[in-house]
């Protein structure tokens, strides 16, 4: 086995076993009681529902950035946003062994008139994904600042990924 080669099963091995990591430390998914799924899968693609930054079925952090939220708290919850997202994906789509990668996010900032950089705060789920899953991580991102979102949360986060191999919608 070459110098290079052995290097790069190292790499791999050591990224499964930051993944593994990861996996430990995510949060149990959040559902909903709405009618609509909140994970579909197409082929090699899932498609998730936005997440709102609950823990522990409440909110972290409650109102519009800039108001009743700061933006360091409206950071946090887009990280905890994020972190909902790879728990879904996990749960649903094969774990996080079978993401390919993440393919696009979209943030909502519900924010008052005094803030406008949103981009800040959309900053802390992609910080995250990328932190979390490296190159697999990357992604395209938009965000959008909103007079309200549901349940009066600060942020929310929708997240399209791509998976190595299909799997069935069965939740």
């Amino acid at each position: 086995m070459t110098e290079a080669r052995y290097s790069d099963q190292m790499n791999c091995a050591e990224v499964e076993g930051a993944l593994d990591k990861l996996i430990a430390t995510l949060p149990q998914p959040e559902g909903t009681k709405y009618p609509y799924d909140l994970v579909a899968i197409e082929g090699l693609t899932v498609f998730l529902a936005g997440q709102v930054p609950k823990q522990n079925g409440a909110l972290a952090h409650v109102g519009k950035v800039g108001g009743e939220v700061s933006p360091d708290e409206a950071v946090q919850s887009a990280r905890i946003c994020a972190q909902q997202a790879l728990s879904w994906f996990h749960v649903c789509a094969g774990g996080l062994h079978n993401l390919q990668r993440v393919l696009r996010i979209t943030c909502y900032v519900a924010h008052d008139d005094s803030f406008s950089d949103i981009s800040s705060i959309a900053d802390g789920a992609s910080n995250f994904l990328i932190e979390a899953l490296s190159d697999r991580g990357r992604h395209a991102r938009s965000v959008i600042g909103v007079k309200s979102l549901p349940r009066n949360a600060p942020v929310l986060i929708e997240m399209t990924a791509s998976l190595k191999s299909p799997q069935p919608q069965t939740f």
